[in-house]
């Protein structure tokens, strides 16, 4: 699986607008084991961008954002995609939709494993 680790808050948000309409794509598969996706990191990103005021118009789990076919679809809604996926699934991402303004809300660290105790143990680091 691949690891990563989520971006400060603040980063992301230096790079929104306020009046951008914004979508969240979330990876299900290695984001969520990492705690930094799928269903509940999406949920709670948009909960606090909408706190500080911005426009959450959209959001989408697919099962792994690594395989493109997952993340074709005709419309994502919106202007602006914060992605929480590995560069994988933001390169995707910005080969679907290269109009689209895509922010990347996760940093990928590497190549990992879960030993017997469901630890998960970094094997290689990028």
């Amino acid at each position: 699986m691949i690891v990563t680790d989520s971006k400060p808050f603040g980063v992301i948000k230096s790079q929104l607008k306020k009046d951008d309409k914004i979508g969240i794509v979330s990876c299900n598969s290695c984001a969520r084991r990492c705690d930094t996706g799928g269903e509940e990191g999406m949920k709670k990103l948009a909960k606090r961008l909408k706190e500080e005021g911005f426009n959450v118009v959209d959001m989408d789990l697919v099962g792994i954002a690594c395989d493109f076919d997952q993340l074709k679809k005709d419309e994502l809604k919106g202007d602006t995609t914060i992605a929480l996926t590995c560069d994988a699934g933001v390169y995707n991402l910005k080969k679907l939709f290269p109009k689209r303004k895509i922010i990347s809300a996760l940093d990928t660290i590497g190549l990992a494993a879960f030993d017997e105790k469901g630890d998960i143990n970094l094997v290689k680091k990028f």
